[in-house]
Parts: structure tokens; sequence; C-alpha cells
């Protein structure tokens, strides 16, 4: 699988590969892959985009047996080492070493030109985070075996990528003429198509991809979502459920069922779901992230600081969930670290978050007793949002602070007159109670 989103459907397993001359291929699923990155539910704002995590590589792929080269004895070694370092890891169920693989099929590219190790090498170097050495290691795939169609499709998903939707469809559409019977092309095709609003399409070559493949879990995502966005949250039901009876642990479809109640306003239900689709996958971002808009709407700020801690371990630059943070910590009476939330927000968002002003100025205000401060993030606020400030509080917070500083001042001096007042009295009572001086005999007088 992949770290990218949006339903992608990825032949990216490794290829475990009989080596012998004249041998086959077959492919066998990577582990799962943590969800990418997704938006985060604004504080003060909209909802945000949902992007579900990735969808399972098909298994059981095979090579042509015709284009499979000799391989050497210790070619031959070395790649079934390699893919036995894999499968003892998932016996194990212990987190995948990545690092140690990239060695393992190093050593068999470094020993043989195999198509398959390059494949398998690239799918590594993707999952640490090397794109631009893993499109290469693809292309040398492609080099050793211009057919190779899973290294194909890979190498076009890294294309995708770079965030030009139009160059990745026309890729993914000669990709599709090329191998009229793939379904993960159709499926990643169909979820551009969805991007792009394109509904109709998108479901047809959905649908195309469960012709060619009817266990295409990426297909099923896709339908829906479209589902979904057409407001037919009880075909959307229909089409997940039919996915789980395929895969019951995938995170993502669980995380469907959720938005599913959700949409018919069963937010309770759709919690528990969000909480069991992290329970399938504790770094599933898309259910924290709901986790955390429910929380927020439902004022449960412990809630809110949870899901927001969790999130800021894996995605740390989303500067809103620093503001729902900074929201939280305030009502919770944790100023310091409220302001730190603020300061880190205001940073990541370049200064172009509105909001933080009036939240920090309301701590100031409120928390903190300092007006003064407070009154000028309220007109920072005021000047960055003219239309937004104009509903808001912002206005009467400041008018309010700025009648407690003329009290306050008002309040100084009446107790500077009243001091001066009492010391007065005070200095005048010193002087009556002071004995009398005795007067200054006369000169001839005796003393």
């Amino acid at each position: 699988m992949s770290l990218r989103t949006d339903m992608r459907l990825l032949p990216l397993a490794l290829l475990a590969a009989s080596a012998c001359a004249g041998a086959g291929a077959a492919s066998r699923p990577a582990p799962d892959a943590e969800p990418a990155r997704q938006a985060a539910p604004p504080a003060r704002a909209a909802a945000p985009a949902k992007a579900p995590a990735p969808a399972k590589a098909p298994a059981a792929v095979k090579a042509d047996a015709q284009e499979a080269p000799a391989v050497s004895p210790r070619g031959q070694r070395l790649f079934d080492e390699a893919v036995a370092s894999l499968e003892d890891q998932k016996k194990l169920k212990v987190p995948t070493d990545w690092e140690l693989l990239e060695r393992k099929w190093r050593a068999v590219t470094d020993a043989e030109d195999l198509p398959e190790a390059w494949f398998n090498l690239g799918v590594v170097l993707e999952r640490r985070g090397r794109p631009s050495e893993a499109r290469a290691a693809y292309d040398r795939a492609l080099s050793a075996r211009p057919g190779f169609r899973e290294a194909a499709v890979n190498r076009a998903i890294l294309d995708e990528a770079g965030d030009d939707p139009r160059r990745s469809a026309a890729e993914y559409a000669a990709l599709a003429k090329r191998y009229p019977e793939d379904a993960a092309v159709r499926v990643r095709l169909a979820a551009l198509y969805r991007q792009a609003g394109q509904l109709d399409e998108a479901w047809r070559l959905a649908r195309e991809a469960l012709m060619r493949e009817p266990r295409a879990v990426g297909a099923y995502k896709v339908m829906t979502r479209v589902a979904l966005e057409r407001g037919n949250a009880d075909l959307a039901e229909l089409i997940a459920l039919r996915a789980q009876k395929i895969d019951a642990a995938d995170p993502e479809l669980t995380f469907f069922v959720g938005e599913i109640l959700a949409k018919r306003g069963d937010e309770a239900a759709a919690s528990v779901q969000y909480r069991k689709a992290l329970a399938q996958a504790p770094g599933f971002l898309p259910a924290r992230y709901e986790l955390l808009r429910l929380a927020l709407k439902a004022q449960n700020w412990e809630g809110v600081v949870e899901q927001g801690k969790a999130i800021v371990l894996v995605e740390p630059d989303d500067p809103r969930v620093h503001l729902a943070l900074g929201v939280a910590q305030r009502y919770l009476g944790q100023a310091d670290p409220a302001l730190a939330a603020y300061d880190r927000a205001l940073s990541l968002s370049g200064g172009r978050l509105p909001e933080v002003h009036l939240d920090r100025g309301l701590l100031l205000m409120k928390v903190k007793n300092e007006c003064e401060p407070a009154i000028a993030e309220f007109r920072r606020y005021q000047q960055q949002a003219p239309a937004a400030a104009a509903s808001s509080p912002a206005y009467a917070l400041q008018k309010e602070c700025e009648q407690i500083l003329v009290a306050n001042k008002q309040a100084e001096e009446a107790a500077r007159q009243m001091q001066q007042e009492a010391d007065r009295k005070a200095a005048e009572e010193a002087r009556k109670a002071a004995p009398a001086p005795k007067p200054a005999p006369a000169q001839g007088e005796p003393r």
C-alpha cells in the first residue's frame, strides 16, 4: 500500500518471485500503512474535507513467465532471504523494519538485475519517504521488463503525487488502454474523477474495475464516496457493508460506516465507529479528525485535548488543530499551554489565521485579566477578518475591556485621592496629638 490518500488502490505489494529460470512471480501484500494527512477540523470554522486511508494492494499478481530472466543460485538465495524477512516480521506482528528490507533488496539488485527485485526496492523506498529513489527503482524494473504492469502503475502513482490531476488522469487512461484487464488503474482513475466532481465517470470506472476484479475494495470505496456525495446514505451503507465482507479489518470501511451514521444525524453511533476504526489502526487520522470535530461541537474540551494531542504527534503542522487545542485548554483553565498553542497556530499559518487573535484576546481578558494586550488582539482580529468580526463578539469584548480599563483608572484615581486624604487626616491627627511645646523663658528670668 501507499501512504497517499483518496481511495487509491495500489499494486504496491512486494513481489515474491521464484528466481529460477522461467519461473513466474506472485505478489504478496505489504503490511498495512499508516493513513496519510488529513485536513484538521478548524476551531470556529467549517468542518474538514475527508481523506480516507489507502486501500489494500491486490494479491496474487503474476509476471509473464516468458520474460523471467535466468537467476544465479546466489541471486535466488538473496531473493528468498528478502521475502522471508518480510514474512517473518508479519508472523511476529511487529512494525515492519523498512530499513532492513531496503538492505535486503539492495543486496538482491546488486547481485541480479531482476525486475521483481527492483520493484520491491521501489516499494520499500516509497514507504521510507524517498519518492525520487523509488521512481528510479520502478524505472529500472520497467527497463528490465517493459510490460511490468505493477511497476508502471506504481510509477504513475508517484507522478500523481505531483498535484497535476490532468496529467495523472491522462497517464492512467493510457495505462487502462495498455492493460485493459487491470482493475487497479481504473480505481485510480475513478478516484481522480471523483475528486474532480465527475461522479458519473467515477462510478462507471469503479464498476468496470469490479467487473475485472470483484474483490477490488478500492472500487467499493470510490462508489461509497460517490453515493455519500450524492446524498444517498442507504446506498453508501449497502456498498460499504459489501466491502466489509471482503475486508472486515479495513479501518477506512469502518470509518465510512461512521460517516453514514453521521449523515443520518446519529453522532453517538458515528463516534463508536470512529473509535472502532482507531482500534483497527491507531494511526488512522480521519477518524481522529472526526472525533475532534464532534468533541468541538459538543464542547467536550477534554475530548478535544485528547484527539488534538494525538493528531499533532503524527501531523504537527496543521494550525487549526493547534487552535482547537488552545480553545480547549483555555476553557479548562490551562492558560499557559493555551497561549503556547495559539502561538504555534499563528506561526504555522503564517499569520493568516485571524481566529487566533480573537481566542487569545479572550484568554488574556477572561483568564489572565490583562485587558490592554487583549484589546490589541481584538483589534488585530477585526483588521484581518472584518466580515467575520462584524458578527462576532470581538467589538463588544473590546468595548468591555476598554470600559474595564477606564473603570480601573477611575478606581486607581479614587484610591489615590482617598490615600492622599487619609494621609492628610493622619498628619492632622498626629499634629493635634503632639504635646504643645513649652514657651521659651524671658531674658533675665531664671531658667
